[in-house]
């Protein structure tokens, strides 16, 4: 086994942390960003400092290569994003870019030359936005069915051929590893510091519409009305109670717009978006069927919904899965298996090649705020799992 640096790794977490940080709001580092492009010249600075390969790829992904002994077997990757909601905290996807890189570093100064390369990544604009999310690690596995338009492209400075060229020879890749904080309350709770993901949710949204009639909101009796907020706000309440009652699953209703939206108006429209995340696919399927009954029922306007996005559940590797697991019980640390509510690079990751993640807790659950923690033991001890496993996976992957 061997035994990470781990005033090093928190004192680079720091560093990077304060890159984007505004006193008393948060992390504004959005992908593409002049403080992103800040962060990202960081992590190569210090990849290029660990002796590490470094590359940009054409969408923006940094890449830092510890070179392996064996030139023929294929390559580990490890890491997360850089890229931070706005008003956000320091750990959510930096913190895997970080250990991942303190991963190699331990490797290298040990004197362990391991069989496969290995390389550190830190993805582009993994946090949804208008370039769609896991947006870095979608255009490095060849998964952009659906790619942004010319004009949001232009608007980054990319081109469609940039995705193209970014895509990597996924046959090279033996395996992805992904730390990450948890962002809900299980293990914090539990008191176990370390989670073992076996799914990671899929991610379906649809965009609603209820049209009715707007007119004056002094003279038009309330019955006589084809008010769009109360029609929308019945069958929204009907289909929110609904899956009140639903296990391993959950919904958010992202927005509400209203049309005219002027106070002495009766609403005429509103648009919103629905989110269903779920490890299984039959939940959502049975959910879907369930949203697109409620809202048939709609009695004074008309009402629909229109699928926006679909991104299906995976499942993680079980031979990367039992390797994180036996890790963490040779190094004597609790841990526990769950799944991911979240989404994460893992899951475009999980689709063209073995992967698995680890989780460290999050104080009070916390994540997407500013007030985003974990304690600095159970970052050290996530951290050495993530090494350890490295090595693992590097005597038993082919």
């Amino acid at each position: 086994m061997i035994k990470i640096n781990g005033a090093r790794l928190i004192e680079d977490l720091e560093n990077q942390g304060k890159i984007g940080w505004k006193k008393g709001e948060g992390l504004f580092r959005e992908a593409y960003s002049e403080d992103y492009i800040k962060v990202r010249d960081y992590v190569e600075r210090r990849m290029k400092e660990a002796g590490l390969k470094t590359r940009v790829d054409t969408v923006g992904n940094i890449f830092g290569r510890l070179e392996g002994r064996d030139s023929k077997a294929k390559t580990i990757l490890t890491g997360s994003h850089l890229d931070a909601v706005k008003a956000g905290g320091m750990l959510d996807g930096a913190y895997g870019v970080i250990a991942g890189l303190e991963a190699l570093r331990t490797l290298k100064e040990s004197g362990v030359q391991p069989r496969h390369s290995i390389e550190a990544v830190g993805f582009i604009a993994e946090e949804g936005g208008p370039l769609g999310g896991t947006y870095g690690s979608r255009a490095f596995t060849g998964q952009m069915e659906t790619p942004p338009s010319d004009e949001v492209l232009e608007s980054y400075g990319m081109k469609k051929k940039d995705i193209a060229d970014a895509r990597a020879d996924i046959e090279s890749y033996a395996a992805f590893m992904e730390l990450h904080i948890e962002q809900g309350p299980v293990l914090w709770r539990k008191k176990i510091p370390i989670g073992i993901p076996t799914a990671i949710v899929g991610i379906t949204r649809y965009k609603g519409c209820v049209s009715g009639e707007a007119n004056h909101a002094g003279t038009t009796p309330m019955l006589e009305r084809k008010d769009a907020v109360y029609q929308t706000v019945v069958l929204l309440h009907e289909w929110l109670e609904y899956m009140r009652a639903q296990e391993n699953m959950v919904c958010n209703i992202g927005y509400i717009d209203v049309e005219p939206g002027q106070i002495g108006i009766v609403p005429g429209e509103t648009r919103f978006g629905i989110e269903i995340r779920s490890t299984e696919k039959e939940n959502t399927h049975n959910a879907v069927n369930k949203l697109k009954e409620i809202f048939s029922k709609a009695e004074i306007c008309t009402a629909n919904v229109e699928l926006w996005v679909d991104k299906p559940p995976v499942k993680l590797d079980e031979k990367v899965i039992d390797a994180i697991e036996g890790v963490s019980r040779e190094l004597d640390i609790e841990c526990m298996r769950m799944p991911s509510g979240a989404s994460h690079d893992a899951s475009p990751l999980a689709r063209v090649m073995p992967a698995g993640m680890i989780f460290v807790p999050s104080i009070n659950g916390i994540s997407h705020n500013k007030e985003e923690s974990t304690e600095k033991e159970d970052l050290i001890k996530g951290a050495a799992v993530l090494a350890n496993t490295l090595l693992k996976l590097d005597t038993i992957l082919a």
